[in-house]
Order: structure tokens, then sequence, then C-alpha cells
């Protein structure tokens, strides 16, 4: 009877641990959210603003949010419906995650997605002037997203994709031909490329485009789709009638995609579509073509778009190409999270002495320029020529991995040929590319691409050392592989 007594027992020991192993195992799990953040409209005539301020609003603002774990780590992910985002917001925001949810600053990114049509509201006003508020509430307002993202955590799926979408990515810096005369910058400097410089006399274009949408994908253990987020190199496309806020077609998209998913509208929790912006600082959707190729192509029709049109044709043919890799998706019961940031110290650009004297004959003479006028700088060149103005910008960049997805995260709007080097030099394929995050320092061209000059080169909205591009790919390179010796 021993014998037979501790056999069973040692059956029962071995069925106890492998309960206990099973019970162990992590579980990974996907939240998602939206955070209504649509600023007010119709504000007083005097109010200072970044841009007219709005009288109506076709579609709201949203801080879209996906939260992940691994039953480890945790990985937020947060695209806003907004030109632009302040480090500033972006930084006290992840305070107040971080107290609501345990979601440490080093695993949140916060986004914008650059529509041009998102209200006037200007993040950096200070205390006291129009606008001010809207900081505040924008801050509380995207913690709460994660948060909400973060209470919904249900047992989930992870896949993720890469699809080319070519015909809606155009560079819109081109060299043109002699006869069209030179082109004047800022300063008055004669440049060797014009940004979008009209249809004709075209040589070739300055720089290439980033055809590829980058997609990850989450769904419940029973099938029903959670969130997907996109990141794809386009500017934005436009066609909002004047005073309106939309979200564009990064908006669409995410509506689009919810609908070829077949997710239910009613379902509980809703399914959340996201697109971000990845590295689109010298592209649109302005089809341009050099002399030449216009020549081969023969006469194009010209269609003439109705208000949101042209955002509904983009957005739909992302989606349908999403959806077409969607299918063949290979899905992950479980992936590992891994985050790691960096902050980098940018020396600012300063003006020459040539440049300011010519900012103040530009000052006296009562110049008003346009926004992309070359005499639109002239203000940024005397603040920048001030000594009052800190001699440093520091921004903060990141990388992610999802299994084998890496992400990488940048507070510029980053040029095409820059993320098309940071995908080619990542030692973790695919990479996915995220401009405007935790921060919003404006462009960023390469070395040669200043050389060149253009719009996207001049002080005013390029802010930082001349080479930052270089020092910033460098260090995502680094951070990518210190990710890529993680177990996935």
């Amino acid at each position: 009877m021993l014998p037979q007594s501790l056999l069973i027992l040692t059956s029962l020991c071995l069925a106890f641990a492998s309960l206990d192993l099973v019970a162990a195992a992590p579980v990974f799990r996907a939240g998602a959210a939206t955070s209504n953040i649509t600023p007010t409209i119709a504000v007083e005539s005097g109010a200072r603003t970044s841009r007219p301020p709005a009288t109506h609003v076709h579609d709201e603002l949203q801080a879209r949010c996906l939260v992940l774990d691994d039953g480890e780590a945790k990985l937020a992910l947060v695209v806003c419906d907004l030109r632009h985002i302040s480090a500033e917001v972006a930084a006290a925001a992840k305070v107040i995650i971080e107290k609501t949810t345990g979601i440490p600053p080093q695993c949140v990114v916060i986004s914008a997605t650059h529509s041009h049509t998102t209200g006037g509201a200007k993040l950096e006003e200070r205390e006291g002037e129009p606008y001010f508020e809207y900081s505040a509430f924008l801050t509380r307002r995207i913690a709460d997203g994660v948060l909400r993202a973060h209470n919904q955590f249900e047992p989930a799926q992870i896949g993720w994709g890469v699809v080319e979408e070519p015909t809606q990515v155009f560079n819109r810096r081109w060299f043109v031909k002699p006869e069209r005369g030179p082109i004047y910058g800022a300063h008055d400097n004669v440049e060797k490329v014009d940004t979008n410089p009209g249809y004709s006399g075209l040589l070739r274009a300055a720089g290439p485009v980033d055809p590829q949408i980058t997609f990850v994908s989450v769904r419940s253990t029973s099938g029903k789709p959670i969130s997907l987020l996109a990141s794809y190199g386009l500017h934005y496309v436009g066609g909002v009638p004047p005073n309106t806020i939309s979200a564009d077609y990064f908006a669409i998209f995410a509506d689009r995609v919810g609908e070829l998913l077949g997710a239910d509208r009613h379902q509980d929790p809703p399914f959340v579509g996201i697109m971000a912006n990845g590295t689109s600082g010298d592209v649109n959707n302005l089809e341009r073509y050099s002399d030449e190729e216009l020549a081969k192509r023969g006469p194009q029709p010209k269609k003439k778009y109705q208000p949101f049109e042209k955002a509904r044709e983009v957005a739909d043919l992302c989606a349908s190409k999403v959806m077409e890799a969607h299918k063949t998706l290979k899905w992950h019961d479980h992936v590992k999270l891994a985050s790691v940031q960096r902050t980098l110290t940018f020396e600012r650009r300063h003006p020459t002495k040539e440049e300011v004297a010519w900012a103040e004959s530009v000052k006296a003479k009562r110049i008003k320029p346009m926004s992309t006028s070359r005499y639109s700088t002239y203000a940024t060149v005397l603040a920048y020529a001030s000594p009052d103005m800190p001699p440093t910008i520091d921004v903060i960049v990141q990388t992610h991995r999802i299994g084998d997805l890496a992400v990488a995260t940048m507070p510029f709007e980053v040029f095409a040929e820059i993320g098309l080097e940071l995908k080619q030099r990542s030692p973790i394929q695919p990479l996915m590319n995220i401009s405007i995050a935790n921060g919003a320092h404006g462009y960023l061209p390469t070395p040669e691409q200043h050389k060149l000059g253009g719009y996207e080169t001049w002080i005013g909205v390029n802010h930082v050392q001349l080479d930052a591009s270089v020092k910033m790919v460098n260090a995502l390179v680094e951070m990518l592989g210190e990710l890529a010796v993680k177990k996935p």
C-alpha cells in the first residue's frame, strides 16, 4: 500500500505543479479608447491664435489610444488629431498616466497627425492669453483616454504587417528648369529647389517618398477587433472648407478600416482605428511630374473634388490595402514588449549677421508676409538672435519593440529619406516610424537637403543644428540595437 500511496501523492503534486505553471503563464492583453479633444469654436474676434479660429466642427477631434500589456511591461500609443503636440503637454500627460495606470513615461508615445484643420489653438500661449486653458484640457483628456483604454484590458492576440500605397505620396520639393528664373528663399538667398513649385517647368524631385503603410492589429481571443494602428508618410490631404475643424484623412481611415474589419459600431468596448503620421516632412498628396514625364503621360484630366472627397478617397485606398494584408496576418497569442528612450541635446540654429540685417530691414519695411513667404521668417531670425534664447534644445526620441515589430518615434516633421534610412538600418524588421511624437520641434531635413534650400530648411521652421538628422538616426539605430538583443 505504501508505494501505491506515494505514487498517488506524487501524481497529485505533479498535477498541481502543472496547474501552477498554466496559471503563471503571462497573458497578453490590449485595450483601446478615444478621448474627445475638440477645442471650442467661434471665440472672440480679438483672440490671438496660431490660425484663424474655427466656426464649425465637421468631425470631432480625438486622442486615439491603444495600450498593450505582456504581463510584465506595458506600452501606450496615443495619436492625437492635432497639427502638433507640444513637449510640455506630452510630458504633463505622461505624469498623470503614470499615476493612474503605472505606465512609465518612456513607455508612452503621444503624437500628432499634423492635420492642418484642427482649429486655431496654440499650445504655447502664456497664462491669461486666449486658449491657454486648452493645454490643460488637452493634457487631461489624453491621460483620460489612456486610462480608459487601460480599464478595458482583455486577453488579446496581435499581428502586424506592411503594405504599399505609392499612388498617394509625392515629394513636394523640386528642381526646376532654368527658364523659370531664380528661386528666392529666406533672407533673399537663391536656392536650388522650390517647395510646392506648381506643375510645369519641373526637372526632378529633390527626394524620395516612403510608400509603405506599416500597421499593427489587435483582436480579442474570440476574434473581435479591438484596434488597428497604422503609419503612413503622407503630410495630410486637405480639402476642408475654411474655418472648419476636421481630423482629415487620418480620422476617415480610422472609421473605414473598422468597417472593412467588420467591427460592430455598437460593440462594447468600441473598435478604435488609428492612423499616425510617418516621415512626411517633404511629402504631400499633390501629383507632380517632370515635364518629361508629363509628355509621356499625355493630357491628364483634372478632377474637381468636393469638400472631404479626396480625403475619403485616400483613406479608402489605404484602408483597402491594409485589409488585403490583414486577411493573411499571423496572429500571436503573446509577444514581449520593450522600450528605450533617450533625450538628445541639439544646438539651436543661430542666424548670421547678414540674416539679422535682412530681418531688421524687413521689419523696418513693415512687410506683411504670408506664412510660407520668404519674409515669414524675419521675426524668428530676430528672436533667435536674442541672447536670451536658450542655446540648445532637448528632444525625446523613443524606440519600442512589439514582438518582432519595432517602432521609432521622433519629435519633428521628418523628411522621407530619413525614415527610409531608419528602416534600412533597423536590426528589427519591420519598422514603423511615427513623427511629431512627444513634441514638435519643426522640420528635420538632412544636411544634404539643407544645402539645397527650400521652405523646410528656413530658420523659422527648422530650429536645430544642420546635422541633427544624422545624430538622431544614429541614436535611434543604437536604441533599436539595444532592443534587438532582448528576447522577443
